[in-house]
């Protein structure tokens, strides 16, 4: 097997905020009466606040620094989250465990076995291309490592080696020489180690086993025995849930909904990649706005076509939160989706593209839904009537009744015909259309329809009763 490992330092921060800031920010966790520095953003680093630093100690360098609290249920929605989207590139998955030790949080990570997904991408390179441009739409900072073994490509991803390790050979000779820090080890057990002089993994490898389980516990064999392949690394793999229910707490509120569209924009992206892993598209789903000692505001956001296209999804949740009022402030976003359907073909029609047509006009009419809101746009149904007026109606969104096969009409039907004073007829270009129905409702007619031209280049349709009442009527108009 072939391991790919995402390792993911700056899950505690990014778990509680998607967004960069210039403005120094820290994540914290207590530790008996202290208070220590998890992770930060990089305006934190640039003030030299460092992980494992007090937080007392940061104040003192940086007394505009921001702080959160860590959150490890936040971390493991996110990682439940990008486990789901990481399926698209491989069937194992195995999301790693958040550690509770806040010394070991740098160390979350999710590994993919890519061995089998590789000839599926076109080879190696593209595969990374592919799995990098998806990483970085979601703006997570992560690195990569590939290795034999969970654990060696979790160690060749803290280490930034982006170097393909295939066996296990190849594997021990690169990583002798790093320190024994990349390991994902007990702080008091790194301690120790580095006391008894052990700095590099070389070393520690060349120690007695049984030595070494004795001194520092069997837990430290074991995982060097996975390290190196000398033993198994049974772990629970990944399985796609039926339903997509993620959710983003804040730490913060979050008053406008122009902020929301950075934690928004993070969130369509992975359910994007939930899709693709499923092969499937979906035609609604919903976003849940939580608010604090207030109820949650459900927002139902659909769509005409199935579809998978995150850009498209954003766009829709724009047009609808410009005239969405909120109760409350923000505190948490919710996507959930449980009616699925496959999306229409990606590839357009080799004569004229009237697939991609569709597509677009689909896009643009959900536009317009999301906009004007669902109750002002509507779909068009046949009714059997022969009299214009009659024979069509109005249907919700999206049109069930697919492609319609009206006669050859005007763009523009009056809702009621006008009587025409007509000095001289203009001229005709087309008809008559003999058109009589409507006995059955009281609404009897017997009408000849014409197209005319006028001399400044419209065109009517006209028509001629031939009931009781006599005379000319406009009843639509020609594009």
């Amino acid at each position: 097997m072939l391991w790919l490992c995402i390792a993911l330092p700056q899950l505690s921060l990014e778990a509680l905020r998607s967004e960069d800031s210039d403005v120094p920010l820290v994540v914290t966790a207590c530790e008996g009466s202290a208070r220590w520095i998890v992770c930060g953003n990089p305006a934190a680093l640039d003030a030299r606040l460092k992980p494992d630093m007090n937080y007392t100690v940061a104040l003192a360098l940086c007394p505009t620094v921001q702080k959160l609290e860590r959150s490890a249920a936040a971390e493991t929605a996110a990682l439940a989250r990008l486990a789901a989207w990481a399926y698209q590139f491989s069937s194992t998955v195995i999301a790693g465990e958040i550690p509770v030790d806040f010394r070991l949080a740098r160390s979350c990570a999710l590994w993919l076995e890519i061995g089998g997904s590789l000839k599926l991408f076109g080879g190696f390179r593209n595969f990374i291309a592919a799995l990098e441009h998806e990483l970085k739409l979601l703006h997570y900072s992560y690195q990569l490592g590939i290795g034999p073994t969970l654990e060696g490509a979790a160690l060749l991803a803290r280490g930034e080696i982006r170097v393909v390790m295939p066996s296990i050979a190849a594997l021990q000779l690169r990583i002798r020489n790093l320190p024994i820090a990349l390991l994902a080890l007990e702080p008091e057990i790194a301690g120790a180690l580095h006391t008894a002089g052990v700095r590099t993994i070389g070393l520690l490898l060349e120690l007695p086993r049984a030595a070494v389980s004795k001194r520092f516990g069997v837990q430290l064999g074991n995982f060097l025995d996975r390290l190196i392949g000398a033993a198994a690394d049974p772990r629970p793999v990944f399985r796609l849930p039926h339903r997509y229910d993620a959710r983003f707490d804040f730490e913060f509120e979050v008053k406008s909904t122009e902020a929301l569209l950075f934690p928004l924009r993070r969130m369509l992206h992975e359910f994007a990649g939930f899709l693709r892993a499923r092969d499937t598209g979906v035609q609604r789903f919903t976003l849940t706005f939580a608010h604090r000692g207030a109820t949650s505001t459900p927002l139902d956001v659909g769509l005409s076509l199935a579809d998978r296209d995150a850009n498209r999804f954003l766009t829709l949740v724009r047009e609808q939160l410009e005239h969405f009022e909120l109760p409350a402030p923000t505190i948490g976003l919710g996507l959930t989706a449980d009616q699925f359907a496959m999306p229409a073909a990606l590839q357009a029609d080799l004569a004229q593209g009237g697939l991609q047509q569709s597509e677009e006009l689909a896009h643009t009419i959900d536009r317009l839904a999301a906009r004007l809101g669902t109750q002002h746009v509507h779909g068009l149904r046949q009714v059997a009537d022969h009299r214009p007026e009659a024979s069509w109606a109005a249907t919700p969104l999206p049109n069930p009744g697919g492609n319609l096969q009206f006669p050859e009409r005007p763009l523009w039907l009056l809702q009621e015909p006008k009587p025409l004073q007509l000095s001289v007829m203009p001229q005709i270009v087309a008809g008559p259309e003999r058109i009589e129905g409507g006995w059955w409702d009281t609404g009897d007619v017997q009408r000849d329809y014409y197209v005319v031209h006028l001399s400044n280049g419209s065109s009517l349709w006209v028509y001629q009763d031939l009931g009781e009442h006599g005379g000319w009527y406009l009843h639509g108009f020609w594009s």
